[in-house]
């Protein structure tokens, strides 16, 4: 290396260091502003409090985690990049992805290459390309959060932070805004058992290329013209992310123009079940801008469990923080228990600037776990 290109390198990682200081800063200024208001609330605004409610009124307060100390656990620096048409075939392709072998042959994990090439993936790919062949000018490659995870025995919870970005209008949707209803939208998963190239990936393994806005969506009319499929999954126009495993065949290669994909082979309701039983499905959680929130799976396709879980959403001092909990073991199906002494593979993803389908932020594979410091979020018992 001269020693140009030694300064060069210097001068960038000073500049990368500065940003997330200030991305700290920022956060820190936001968490004492919504401490500051849920003062003047607990002095002389309770009412106003309560008529908002903390479902869907987008309260940043403690409704949510009363019971923990946020100042207690330590934040974890996440980058979310964005992915564009990157699919789990395209990942599996040699051709497409020279990671490929080491992936499916070798037993790397994504981040055991990418973890410090965000910032590089995601500027290029949100600039248009191969990956992305409807670019929304000034969309940002990466997302900066930090999370931060706790426990009381019986419940997890969970906290996003994040500072909001400059709106860049989606040229491709009228009025520029795929979600108008929703500013921002958060979602976990968890990864269940049985899952091909699960712990590898994370949620990687429900994104397919036929899925809404990626290359090989079959449209309205192929999914109508398959009616007994088209009722077993619920679906009209789109196919919504599903798992490899509730399908006969995917199509990776892509070989002599096949569509890549595998929609349409799905396995039988009696199949799909027992898969459900064993736990091969991811768990998924979502919270929208207003505070309201769902608990589901994804397994043949996007399933509502009614599960348990609360949320609030604030933006305060130009910082989102989300917060959300569920049953550490709820029973219900679709819900991963989380037990001590084991280490799960999750992932996070935000919709961020009014965002739809595949136009979110994400992580790469994150372990968690119960009172482990060597997961990358250790859930800290309170």
């Amino acid at each position: 290396m001269t020693d140009k290109e030694a300064e060069e390198e210097a001068a960038n990682k000073a500049a990368k260091k500065a940003e997330r200081e200030a991305v700290q800063a920022q956060i820190a200024t936001a968490v004492e502003a919504a401490r500051a208001e849920e003062r003047a609330k607990l002095e002389g605004e309770a009412g106003e409090a309560a008529a908002s409610g903390s479902a869907g009124g987008g309260n940043s307060g403690g409704n949510v985690a009363s019971n923990i100390d946020w100042n207690a656990v330590a934040p974890v620096d996440m980058t979310l990049f964005y992915p564009g048409q990157a699919s789990f075939e395209w990942v599996q392709n040699g051709k497409t992805h020279g990671g490929a072998r080491p992936l499916t042959k070798g037993g790397d994990a994504c981040t055991t290459c990418h973890a410090k090439e965000l910032e590089t993936i995601g500027k290029k790919i949100v600039a248009g390309g191969e990956t992305e062949p409807t670019p929304i000018p000034g969309k940002p490659g990466t997302i900066d959060a930090t999370v931060q995870a706790a426990h009381d025995g019986e419940t997890l919870y969970v906290r996003l932070q994040w500072p909001e970005t400059a709106h860049s209008p989606a040229p491709f949707v009228e009025g520029g805004k795929m979600d108008p209803d929703n500013q921002v939208k958060v979602a976990m998963m968890i990864t269940g058992t049985g899952i091909e190239l699960g712990e590898q990936v994370g949620c990687w393994s429900s994104c397919h290329a036929d899925n809404t806005y990626m290359p090989f969506d079959p449209g309205a009319e192929a999914i109508a013209a398959n009616a007994d499929v088209a009722a077993q999954l619920e679906a009209k126009d789109t196919i919504t992310k599903y798992l490899t495993e509730s399908r006969t065949k995917v199509e990776v290669k892509g070989r002599r123009g096949k569509a890549q994909g595998g929609w349409d082979k799905l396995k039988s309701a009696e199949e799909i079940d027992q898969l459900l039983a064993e736990g091969t499905y991811l768990d998924l959680l979502r919270v929208y801008a207003d505070g309201t929130a769902s608990n589901g799976y994804l397994l043949d396709r996007r399933v509502e469990n009614g599960g348990e879980i609360s949320a609030e959403a604030n933006l305060s001092g130009g910082m989102w923080t989300v917060v959300f909990s569920r049953p550490l073991n709820s029973g219900a199906p679709g819900d991963v228990p989380l037990e001590p002494g084991k280490t799960y593979t999750v992932g996070f993803a935000i919709h961020d600037d009014y965002a739809a389908a595949r136009f979110h932020h994400v992580t790469l594979n994150t372990s968690l776990a119960l009172d482990d410091e060597t997961a990358q979020i250790d859930v800290v018992k309170q």
